[in-house]
């Protein structure tokens, strides 16, 4: 720690104070640059800074500019702080364009300091009070009731899932209780396929929006619950749909800081954790899957900011969809590490609906300029913010998870 005069009640924040004063204040962070090529795309990386125009907002130079002021004394936590730091959808793409020392802690910085922000009980949005206090008793931020988690699965499947299983199908909140159609063609893929897979009861949020919110020590009871669910159903891995409880169960519950959180969980699970990307890849390269049938579309791939930049997952998804029959991928012009945010993550979506479907709509329209019929995603949250933003534009772009894509043309290879 540098010898530096900083608050002693932003503890947490004070721990990271020498990452944080490596911010040169460059800018790089407020646009897309493809470093040493002779093309540049030379386009706005920052939902918010895009948004909000002012500097405090922009990339993480932004950020690191407000820590050193509230760690200095020099600046107090206002409402205007907390906006500041709430609508920001940590969708990493100013990390991605961070070339100082800083790089792996800005989203642990943003984290921080919205964890810092509730500790001073500053004006958080009133959304993300009101799904905070429901979470703590249903277990999920729809405001839906727990015992309703798996009332998506017919009764005729219900009835047959096995108790344990090779994979254990972590559905997640926005899967379970809102794009329902996600988790039926998953469920429904996985078993056409002749997958080893259940589904549990028990499963409870797994923390995503609570770390993202910097809501740390509720996240750590999510986490101890969520730990045990392998072990219990006999499960070899976890297989997860959601780009956010992927980045949650393999990253934040694994992994120390800056990566994760293991270090505030305890170290509690170490158990595999694998995106529905990755198997059915391998699955593919392996020949055990057959098309039935073919997908005459043209179709481009949203990167969903956890899955893509925070856990650096690109090729899996874009790999199946160029097996399937009649498929004709095209790229965004903002893709892979360099994809633009749906507008959704970091609870903006709850806290600032309309800033949130602005974002996805000005992604929309970046999908509906390459000529494509069919938004692809493997995100039940970006699917979902994508389709609103669709329905409000009137765009006739289509939107469809992968295993939607996927369900009724493959069976097992025999």
């Amino acid at each position: 720690m540098a010898h530096v005069l900083v608050k002693k009640d932003l503890t947490e924040l004070a721990k990271i104070y020498d990452y944080i004063s490596m911010c040169t204040h460059c800018g790089n962070c407020k646009y897309f640059y493809e470093y040493g090529t002779t093309s540049n795309l030379a386009d706005v990386s920052c939902p918010q800074g895009d948004t909000f125009k002012f500097d405090s907002y922009m990339g993480s130079r932004g950020k690191a500019s407000l820590a050193r002021g509230l760690l200095s004394g020099k600046l107090a936590f206002t409402d205007t702080v907390a906006h500041v730091l709430f609508t920001c959808t940590s969708c990493g793409a100013c990390q991605a364009m961070c070339e100082t020392d800083i790089k792996p802690y800005i989203l642990r910085m943003l984290e921080t300091l919205r964890f810092e922000a509730w500790k001073a009980e500053v004006k958080v949005p009133s959304a993300i009070e009101r799904w905070s206090a429901h979470i703590r008793i249903e277990r999920n931020p729809y405001m839906e009731k727990h015992v309703d988690r798996t009332a998506w699965i017919p009764s005729e499947i219900k009835e047959n899932l096995p108790s344990k299983a090779q994979y254990l199908y972590f559905v997640g909140c926005t899967a379970s209780y809102r794009q329902k159609n996600i988790a039926l063609a998953t469920l429904k893929l996985l078993r056409n396929l002749g997958v080893d897979v259940t589904v549990s009861e028990d499963e409870w949020c797994c923390g995503s929006p609570l770390f993202r919110t910097g809501q740390w020590e509720l996240a750590k009871e999510f986490a101890e619950h969520n730990a045990q669910l392998m072990d219990k159903h006999g499960a070899e891995a976890i297989l997860t749909t959601c780009a956010g409880c992927y980045r949650t169960l393999s990253r934040d519950y694994q992994q120390d800081a800056p990566e994760g959180y293991k270090d505030v969980v305890g170290g509690i699970f170490d158990g595999k954790v694998i995106h529905t990307v990755h198997l059915l890849e391998d699955m593919i390269n392996k020949g055990e899957i057959e098309f039935i049938g073919s997908f005459d579309k043209t179709v481009t791939y949203h990167d969903p900011c956890h899955l893509g930049r925070h856990c650096e997952v690109y090729d899996p998804p874009r790999n199946i969809l160029k097996a399937v029959p009649g498929v004709k991928l095209v790229e965004m012009k903002r893709s892979r590490q360099y994809s633009f945010c749906c507008g959704a993550g970091g609870g903006v979506r709850g806290g600032y609906p309309d800033y949130s479907l602005e974002t996805a709509a000005k992604r929309v329209k970046e999908a509906e300029a390459t000529g494509a019929e069919i938004l692809a995603c493997v995100c039940p949250f970006c699917w979902r913010n994508l389709d609103d933003a669709i329905k409000i534009t009137g765009s006739g772009i289509k939107m469809l998870d992968l295993t939607e894509i996927l369900a009724d043309l493959v069976k097992p290879k025999k």
